[in-house]
C-alpha cells in the first residue's frame, strides 16, 4: 500500500480553462512515488476575481454603487490601464488604483436628505432616528454627519448595507425586516425617515407612529412611481406628468396627516431617482 508520504509533487501543473477571461482554471496536479505508481488530482481555483469584487475587498469603506460607478466613469485602473465594465476578470495580483474623489456619503441617497435637511429646517443634532429602506446607508451616513445619537436602520434586504455604516457602533442594522410588520425597537425614536421602494409611505405609517416618541419628526422620500395609480404610470415606471406628481403629493400629505402629524414642508429631490423619476422629499412633524 502506497502512503501519500511515498509521492512527491511533480515539476509541473498543466492549467485548463476557457480562455484568458475565465475566472476559474481547472488545475491537474499529478504526484509522482518512487515505485513509479502516480496520482492525479483536479482542482478549480479562482485565479481571478470581478473588478467590483476586488475594488470592494481592498476599499470595504466604500459602497458597491459607489465602487461601480467609478468604474463606469474610468476611475478605476488596473495595472495602469482604464477599466470601465466592472464583471471584467482581474487577476488577484493585479494593481488596482482608484483615482476619485472621495464621495461625502455612501451612496447619492445621503444628497438627498442632506437637501431636506438644509432646506426644510430638520433638526438631527443629538437625536435617535429610525431610518427605514436603509438599502447601502445613504440616508443614515448623512443623519450621523448631522449629528444623530443613534440610527436603527431597517430593510427588508439583506448584504446591502455598507461596510462604513454596519461597523458604526451608531449604527443598529436590522435587515430582513419589513418595517410594516417592525415588532417594535429598545426605543421610542425622535425622527423617522423614510426611503421605501415598492410600497406606498402609507401602508407603513402605523408602524412609524409605533415607533415614535411625542412630537417626533418623520423625513419621507416621496416616490411617484410606487404612490401612483398604475394607470398613471408609464414604460418603465417612470411618471412624467407634473399633475400626476402634484396628486401623489396631495394624497400623501393629506394621508400622513391622518395619523396625526403636520406637514412643514416639502421640495423636490436635487437628484432623480435611479430610473430618471423626479422625487420629492417631505417633513412632518407630530402634533
Amino acid at each position: 500500500m502506497l502512503l501519500v508520504e511515498d509521492f512527491t509533487l511533480a515539476t509541473k501543473m498543466v492549467y485548463i480553462s476557457r480562455g484568458q477571461s475565465s475566472l476559474y482554471k481547472l488545475v491537474l496536479v499529478e504526484l509522482d512515488s518512487n515505485s513509479h505508481s502516480k496520482a492525479s488530482f483536479y482542482f478549480l481555483v479562482l485565479w481571478k476575481k470581478r473588478l467590483d469584487e476586488i475594488c470592494l475587498e481592498k476599499y470595504q469603506q466604500y459602497s458597491r454603487s459607489v465602487i461601480q460607478s467609478w468604474i463606469l466613469q474610468g476611475k478605476v485602473y488596473v495595472n495602469g490601464k482604464v477599466i470601465n465594465k466592472a464583471g471584467t476578470p482581474v487577476p488577484d495580483k493585479a494593481v488596482v488604483e482608484i483615482v476619485a474623489d472621495v464621495p461625502k456619503y455612501v451612496c447619492r441617497a445621503g444628497h438627498k436628505l442632506e437637501a431636506a435637511i438644509e432646506q426644510l429646517g430638520v433638526d438631527v443634532t443629538g437625536k435617535v432616528a429610525l431610518d427605514s429602506g436603509l438599502s447601502t446607508g445613504g440616508f443614515t451616513d448623512c443623519l450621523l454627519q448631522y449629528g444623530a445619537s443613534h440610527v436603527y436602520g431597517v430593510d427588508v434586504g439583506y448584504g446591502q448595507v455598507a461596510d462604513k455604516i454596519r461597523r458604526d457602533e451608531r449604527v443598529s442594522v436590522i435587515e430582513r425586516t419589513n418595517l410594516r410588520y417592525l415588532a417594535g425597537l429598545p426605543q421610542n425614536v425622535d425622527l423617522v425617515t423614510l426611503d421605501l421602494s415598492f410600497i406606498s409611505i402609507l401602508l407603513v405609517m402605523p408602524a412609524v407612529v409605533n415607533a415614535m416618541k411625542e412630537n417626533a419628526a418623520l423625513v419621507t422620500l416621496v416616490k411617484p412611481q410606487f404612490e401612483a395609480r398604475r394607470s398613471q404610470v408609464g414604460k418603465g415606471g417612470i411618471v412624467k406628468d407634473p399633475i400626476v406628481h402634484q396628486e401623489v403629493l396631495e394624497k400623501i400629505i393629506k394621508g400622513v396627516e391622518n395619523f396625526g402629524f403636520g406637514c412643514k414642508g416639502w421640495i423636490e429631490s436635487p437628484l432623480k431617482g435611479a430610473e430618471g423619476n423626479t422625487e420629492f422629499l417631505v417633513h412632518f412633524s407630530r402634533t
